[in-house]
């Protein structure tokens, strides 16, 4: 290997260490424990973090959501999991696994009575969008338990551990959670225990895998090899959902941003549209367009273009309203032919006297 070459691998090397800027690994280990224990100060704040976030979900406000997941102390659990399992302690596992099932409990719990006291439980986009997560909620969780951890082991790493929160957003879900388990809506229970679920594992594949990068000295010789093992099942039975999930909405997003084409070269074009309606689960266009005069083949002759925009299953319904405009002009012009007969009729009527 050429003296450059070493020097750019050197350098590159140097750029990209974490370890030199690493703290002790026993400080380390005793911010992860003490982030792990949930109760007092941190009980009082998750039960306000919940009801902030579920009053923005309530109201749409994604800044009152953000802040509440910015206030929300329920990371050290679930970093406690990443990592207890990266140094084979299996106690710290035990007590990291009962103290987030505790947050779970205690966050279904608060938020549900929420939802059961205000006359405002209803669903909202924002409610609806921590229900269906995917492939892309899978890569932030990953990519914050990466950063999260990374930030854990430095000495000041508060802001970094902040922007995950946010980022991975796993406050949001238990509310969406607790709404549907007190409206009864179970598609929104599901839908939100499985968002925070898969954001919690993520985290802690991508935390464990910076402990291990880091070479943290393991602190039991017991071997924790089916541990691991099955905690990797249960990574692959929880990425099928979320790859399925992707998958439709690339489907859902392909098929309305051809329908938006079609409506805007097709129909926009050569008419005045009023309101287009796209779903794209029943594949239906409905489009409202204003008329000089009712057209009986504009349906048909629109419907057989369809198939240069690939949406050829498409359901076409195009509802024609008359220009107010046109329709008044024409009633006047035949009151005043009417009103022109009568005065005729008049003046041979004075005549004939």
């Amino acid at each position: 290997m050429s003296t450059n070459t070493k020097v750019i691998k050197r350098y590159f090397r140097s750029l990209f260490d974490l370890k030199g800027s690493q703290e002790d690994e026993t400080i380390t280990d005793k911010e992860v424990r003490e982030g792990v224990i949930f109760k007092g100060k941190n009980l009082w704040l998750l039960a306000f973090a919940i009801f902030i976030s579920c009053i923005g979900l309530n109201i749409n406000s994604k800044a009152a959501v953000i802040g509440a997941m910015i206030i929300s102390p329920l990371m050290g659990p679930i970093f406690g999991i990443g990592f207890s399992l990266g140094v084979s302690d299996l106690d710290l596992l035990k007590v990291s696994i009962q103290n987030a099932v505790r947050i779970v409990l205690i966050s279904l719990l608060v938020a549900t009575i929420y939802y059961l006291i205000t006359p405002y439980a209803i669903p909202t986009d924002e409610l609806l969008s921590f229900s269906h997560p995917t492939i892309f909620d899978v890569l932030l969780a990953f990519l914050g338990g990466m950063a999260g951890f990374i930030a854990i082991s430095r000495h000041n790493g508060t802001q970094v551990l902040i922007g995950v929160a946010v980022a991975t957003s796993c406050i949001p879900p238990l509310c969406t959670a607790s709404f549907g388990l007190a409206t009864l809506q179970w598609e929104y229970f599901v839908g939100g225990l499985y968002t925070y679920f898969i954001n919690a594992l993520f985290i802690c594949v991508g935390s464990y895998i910076i402990v291990k990068y880091l070479k943290f000295k393991p602190h039991s010789s017991n071997n924790v090899k089916n541990v691991n093992s099955w905690f990797g099942i249960l990574i692959f039975l929880a990425i099928i959902p979320a790859v399925y999930l992707a998958y439709n909405f690339a489907v859902a997003n392909i098929f309305t941003a051809k329908a938006n084409q079609f409506v805007t070269n097709e129909i926009d074009a050569k008419y005045h549209v009023v309101q287009t309606k796209i779903d794209d689960k029943s594949k239906l266009i409905e489009v409202d367009v204003m008329v000089e005069q009712y057209d009986d083949l504009l349906q048909s002759v629109v419907e057989k273009k369809l198939d240069n925009y690939g949406i050829q299953n498409a359901k076409l319904k195009i509802y024609q309203t008359i220009e107010a405009r046109k329709t008044n002009r024409q009633e006047f012009e035949k009151l005043s032919t009417e009103i022109e007969v009568l005065k005729k009729e008049i003046k041979q009527l004075k005549v004939s006297k």
